[in-house]
């Protein structure tokens, strides 16, 4: 059994990686575990423990699926944590609503849930994790500092592939193997 999830790589564009980086720097004195920038992406759907023919199905399924799915536009905004500034557990970078990006979720998600796999039944939030906190001593700032970047346009990014992927856990932190791309049209 391998863990999978299924998602959409997060290209590294110059607005990007200055948002990111003003964030490390913000955040330099934190105990914060760092998304490595080319580690970066959205997850669509986790998987967790998938059996080896249970994932060519998937991949099988995929392929036949995403080649009628047109690319698209994501506009990358705002900065925000998950559970809240005082008890902050991941930093993300977040996306504008987008009805393309809903179609993939529920495309892929029809795909998956008729092979007869668990998948986890919760709201689809699209972010981009870019930190796990261990600690935030300094609490104010990091309010202000999502408070300065809450509004921020921080890219367009074009869309054009989805990803499924093996996580492999480490002392170091996740290590991410491609499995398949599925490119769209």
């Amino acid at each position: 059994m391998k863990r999978t999830f299924i998602a959409i790589k997060i290209p590294l564009t110059k607005n990007i990686s200055e948002i990111y980086n003003r964030i490390k720097v913000e955040l330099k004195d934190e105990k914060v575990k760092w998304v490595e920038e080319w580690n970066m992406h959205i997850t669509i759907l986790f998987l967790g423990d998938t059996y080896e023919n249970d994932m060519e199905k998937i991949c099988d399924e995929l392929s036949l699926n995403m080649k009628s799915f047109n690319s698209f536009l994501l506009k990358v905004t705002s900065v925000g944590v998950f559970k809240n500034v005082y008890n902050p557990k991941a930093l993300w970078l977040g996306v504008e609503e987008s009805k393309n990006l809903k179609e993939l979720y529920e495309v892929i998600a029809e795909t998956i849930i008729p092979l007869g796999l668990k998948v986890q039944k919760k709201d689809f939030k699209p972010h981009i994790t870019v930190g796990r906190t261990k600690f935030i001593n300094d609490k104010n700032n990091l309010k202000n500092l999502i408070k300065d970047l809450k509004e921020e346009e921080i890219d367009e990014i074009k869309i054009s592939d989805v990803y499924y992927y093996e996580s492999i856990l480490t002392s170091k932190g996740p290590v991410y193997n491609v499995i398949r791309e599925f490119n769209m049209i």
